[in-house]
């Protein structure tokens, strides 16, 4: 089971608000400090990475300390970790330390959010940085693949190339633009995991002394997603592709959906057992692919798989995965897969929570996303829950939506990413 906690919200006089998940005896504590403030945020397009550029001077010189390096060395003193991340919507500082020093953590991110000092030899250091990290990324196919996929439905997400042409237009004032509007405490939300034992009123007394504009709670950007036609990316040099299938609907999987879709992806690409992977692995066609299911703050819901293979092994993948999709559509799962399946998300979920940084990700997930704190206890009753009915509805009602895309890159040709995809659009028809 879970490590043993409670979780308490905190709604702030400042108008912030977030978790305090207490779990008595911990030695670590574990926290992310969350605002919409990614770079779909960003004043202009012209200067997209705003944000991100933002973020890795966050960690810079302070009102207390005059170097990135005095600012680390005092932070990571008794082992403390920190990092932070930038996506299209959010942005996340995040970081672990041992309990005994929650507090000092806690003021010197503080500092670092609240108080930075943003001089034009950091960002012009910072630029070389963020550029190096997306050149890297060029490398990273799987990510490529999908930036166009998304941009192919209709997405607004920038390409890295595209990203990496708007760096040297964002100036300081950009950053203290972007940095004044979007940390503020409406716009402020966070997660602490740890031993918080009769400390509760110390952690509000503290967050509320952060010294941050009122603000606004920023709203995320909406994308109209479509179907695409087929996407391929050629890499000549390449033994194997990538491929992502893609299917979306145009409403929010409840919880108790995406559990069931947890359970048909188990039944699926689950295991070396599964219908397509565990087939596909045993026949030789491909050594590894899987699936999921995901919301988006645009008001959809996807459906996805991926992995790799061989351009000779493709039409055979494509269709057993066509095969196996139209099998649980039409309600060909037997009882013994969904017990086993059952039994299998069971123990999964019983080992999630081991940790106070995996009980701060388990409710930071749903409390990030739309305010929702969604009890880990309560995973086990979700999943005695699922239904074969409902998992064959989802199933139906993606298909029936028609909204769907094939990407590939690879050494690939371009009539056989079209007989891909016409392999693929039978689930459709």
């Amino acid at each position: 089971m879970p490590l043993k906690h409670t979780v308490n919200e905190l709604k702030l006089s400042t108008g912030a608000s977030g978790l305090i998940v207490n779990v008595p005896d911990s030695t670590v504590m574990s926290y992310t400090i969350h605002f919409r403030a990614g770079n779909d945020f960003a004043r202009a397009p012209e200067i997209h990475q705003t944000a991100h550029l933002m973020e890795h001077m966050a960690f810079g010189p302070n009102e207390e300390f005059d170097t990135m390096e005095a600012f680390s060395q005092e932070f990571s003193r008794n082992g403390a970790f920190s990092n932070a991340s930038t996506f299209d919507t959010n942005m996340h500082y995040y970081a672990d330390c041992a309990q005994f020093e929650w507090r000092r953590i806690l003021e010197l991110q503080q500092l670092a959010i609240t108080r930075p000092r943003f001089l034009p030899e950091i960002l012009e250091a910072e630029k070389g940085n963020v550029h190096e990290e997306l050149a890297g990324q060029a490398h990273n196919n799987p990510r490529v693949m999908w930036q166009h996929i998304n941009r192919a439905m209709g997405g607004h997400s920038l390409l890295d190339n595209e990203k990496i042409a708007t760096i040297d237009a964002v100036t300081v004032d950009d950053i203290i633009e972007h940095h004044t509007r979007t940390h503020t405490h409406l716009n402020m939300r966070f997660v602490l995991a740890g031993d918080f034992s009769g400390h509760e009123d110390e952690v509000k007394t503290l967050l509320e002394s952060w010294r941050l504009p009122r603000g606004e709670r920023l709203e995320p950007r909406s994308d109209g997603i479509n179907a695409a036609p087929p996407v391929l990316l050629k890499r000549a040099d390449q033994e194997n592709s990538n491929f992502g299938i893609v299917m979306v609907i145009r409403r929010h999987l409840s919880t108790d959906d995406l559990v069931a879709m947890a359970a048909l992806n188990h039944v699926l690409t689950g295991t070396m057992h599964s219908r397509i992977w565990g087939k596909a692995r045993a026949d030789g066609i491909c050594y590894g692919m899987g699936s999921n299911s995901n919301v988006d703050l645009d008001g959809t819901s996807s459906w996805e798989f991926y992995g790799q293979v061989r351009p000779e092994n493709a039409d055979a993948l494509y269709s057993l995965i066509v095969k196996e999709i139209k099998r649980v559509a039409a309600g060909d799962i037997s009882e013994h897969e969904l017990d086993e399946t059952k039994q299998f998300l069971t123990g999964d979920y019983q080992m999630r929570g081991q940790t106070v940084g995996a009980l701060a990700g388990w409710y930071g997930g749903d409390y990030f996303f739309d305010g929702t704190i969604d009890p880990i206890a309560d995973a086990d009753k979700r999943i005695s829950a699922i239904t074969r009915e409902r998992m064959v509805a989802l199933a139906q009602e993606f298909l029936a939506a028609g909204i769907w895309a094939l990407g590939e890159i690879g050494n690939v040709k371009k009539a056989d990413n079209a007989r891909h995809y016409k392999t693929l659009d039978t689930l459709f028809a």
